[in-house]
């Protein structure tokens, strides 16, 4: 048996004080970070609350490095200048003194000195630079030699390599079970113990979590064991190294525990699920329709996973055991779920500070039968769900200030952020919604009535469409060719929304699908979609235009020569992720073209008006094809 001699947990080694080119490096960080950006193709669009840059964290960073460099500079003034002030004004006096020599002679080594310093700090940016070039391509190369060679020392050797360089305590153990002889791999934190059994087959692999008076969920494990097996050894280091911040989170923001609180969000989220579905009489696709998505805790990482918008044909392709197992929450296989949206929960630093959950309390929504007296200094608060009108949630909350008893120190300055996965493409209604909803002040940074933003701002439709060149679809023996009309709609990217209170997912679930579905309905303008069907005449041939001047609206005119066939139609994703859809001839246009549809008021354009059997075709299909193809033969 070998043993590593690891340093105690919690001891870190004694680091060199911060210079003053360590500070500006810092700041020359930050600058670069928004500069790379601004230097994208989408330019200024990202730079919003909801965009890839955490802004919050990001400021605190430069105001820190700024007060640090700050004090600095005014130590080098007070001592080092102070003293060679006072030497300069001895040689201007005596200028022949041994002692005015030796102060020329010493500004002449500080001037060479200031120029090695300029020299190294140069080498130091290239030789960082090729350190991460060097440990990233190294890495891939030790992933590919261990997945091929299915070496268990070779694994051993990188998940320690993994466990130094996050900091965390490392052992190794060597036994024989049943004549299979077993490296056990332990990985240390805090609170939290990662522990790998490698044995000469993959089949032999085993992972197990522990974590001090909590009791976690063992997807996570199995997640966890299925990336090494399959050889995603990168996937697995980075759950390490998500348990390793909760971990190191839980032990600096004491009594904060940063493990509770991600499952008890995990468990919040399940238990709104569970409520929507007896609202909604167990109707799993309607819970995906109008509620706050479907909850597949660690799935996907160390947190709970939100799966709020399911493409239709992955819906369509799913079978009744697939849809059990995603109403159970017990769905493990998200390769089976292909094109889906995901919002995933994790914590980050913020400006504001907010209160978290003792250990005690488990989750921030509660049943109808709960009990007040076992909140704490929670107060149980109702809301009434946005779209279920016979539903009323039940949620934990504070007061917005902090307390001044005992519970202050529940309150610090880390905040739930759900991450979009992929980034949504969304017009600025939405993000105007989405900070609304989440209480964001500074809206006017993303408002649609910004200049700025406004001209740097791509269109909806080149976000949606940007990897898609071609327009011919082939629906069954018929050619259409769909057009787009010069688009309209200015948009940004959502990449994570800050989340002040586990409540507030709900309405940004529905905000985030109802963009989805519209961006789903203008993708299938473009592209390639192949529909098998005998119903059509062979050859036909179909020209669509199409145009969409409005954030959840397309106006289409179809013509069909061969056919004799010329309509109009509008079609309208409703708030509750509905399309809905308008036939000229019931909206009153006689000469059916885009420029008469586009003077139809949107107050015409209501629910009881709608066209039910084509709105509910649209919505079967969410594809523009596929709507005209069943226009063509109904």
């Amino acid at each position: 048996m070998s043993t590593s001699n690891p340093p105690a947990p919690g001891t870190e080694p004694l680091r060199p004080p911060r210079t003053i080119s360590d500070e500006f490096r810092t700041l020359q960080s930050t600058v670069d970070l928004f500069q790379r950006q601004l230097d994208s193709p989408s330019g200024t669009i990202n730079l919003h609350p909801f965009g890839p840059v955490n802004t919050a964290q990001t400021h605190t960073t430069f105001v820190q490095s700024c007060n640090r460099l700050r004090s600095s500079l005014l130590a080098y003034r007070d001592t080092t200048l102070a003293s060679w002030g006072q030497l300069l004004a001895a040689f201007m006096q005596h200028p022949d003194t041994h002692t005015a020599i030796a102060s020329k002679r010493a500004r002449v080594a500080v001037q060479e000195l200031g120029e090695m310093h300029k020299v190294t700090d140069a080498l130091y940016e290239d030789i960082s630079g090729c350190q991460k070039i060097l440990f990233d391509a190294a890495g891939d190369a030790i992933s590919r030699t261990v997945v091929g060679a299915k070496s268990p020392t070779l694994l051993a050797e990188r998940l320690r390599a993994c466990a130094k360089r996050l900091g965390l305590a490392h052992y190794t153990d060597v036994q024989r079970r049943d004549d299979i002889e077993i490296t056990t791999v332990t990985l240390a934190g805090g609170i939290s113990v990662i522990d790998v059994d490698i044995g000469p087959r993959w089949d032999h692999m085993h992972v197990k979590i522990s974590v001090s008076d909590v009791t976690h969920d063992s997807r996570i494990d199995s997640l966890m064991l299925k990336r090494l097996q399959t050889g995603d050894i990168h996937g697995f280091e980075t759950m390490v190294e998500e348990l390793a911040q909760l971990d190191r989170l839980t032990q600096t923001k004491s009594p904060v525990n940063f493990i509770h609180n991600t499952f008890a969000v995990a468990t919040t989220l399940a238990e709104i699920q569970k409520q929507e579905l007896e609202a909604l009489d167990g109707d799993i696709m309607r819970v995906l329709k109008c509620g706050s998505g479907v909850v597949l805790p660690y799935v996907r990482h160390v947190g709970p996973s939100t799966l709020y918008f399911m493409p239709a044909v992955v819906q369509h392709g799913l079978s009744d055991e697939d849809w059990a197992r995603i109403k159970s929450n017990t769905m493990h296989e998200v390769t089976q779920l292909p094109g889906c949206l995901w919002l995933d929960f994790a914590w980050e630093l913020s400006n504001k500070q907010h209160c978290f959950l003792s250990e005690q309390v488990e989750q921030y929504c509660v049943s109808a039968d709960h009990m007040a007296d076992d909140s704490g200094p929670f107060s149980v608060v109702s809301h009434q769900h946005p779209l279920i009108h016979n539903l009323e949630l039940q949620f934990l909350e504070t007061s917005d200030s902090k307390p001044q008893d005992q519970n202050a120190d529940y309150w610090i300055p880390y905040t739930l952020v759900a991450r979009v996965s992929p980034a949504l493409p969304s017009c600025a209604l939405t993000v105007r919604a989405v900070m609304a909803a989440t209480g964001q002040s500074d809206a006017s940074s993303v408002s649609q009535d910004s200049p700025r933003l406004l001209e740097d701002a791509p269109t909806l439709e080149r976000l949606v469409c940007a990897n898609t060149a071609r327009t011919v679809h082939n629906v069954g023996p018929t050619k259409m060719q769909i057009n787009m009309e010069a688009p309209q709609i200015r948009a940004w990217s959502i990449c994570r929304v800050p989340i002040a209170h586990v409540r507030e997912i709900v309405e940004v679930v529905l905000l985030l699908r109802r963009q989805a579905v519209f961006n789903e309905l203008l993708g299938s303008c473009v592209g390639i979609t192949t529909v098998d069907s005998e119903s059509m005449e062979t050859g036909a041939s179909v020209t669509v235009k199409t145009f969409a001047n409005d954030p959840f609206r397309i106006d289409m005119y179809v013509q069909a020569e061969q056919m004799g066939v010329s309509m109009g139609v509008v079609l309208r994703v409703s708030e509750d992720s509905c399309i809905l859809a308008w036939t000229h001839q019931a909206l009153g246009v006689s000469d059916s073209d885009l420029t008469d549809m586009s003077n139809i008021p949107a107050a015409s354009l209501t629910k009881a008006t709608s066209h039910a059997v084509l709105s509910k075709a649209a919505a079967i299909s969410s594809s523009i094809p596929i709507i005209v193809h069943w226009l063509l033969t109904h």
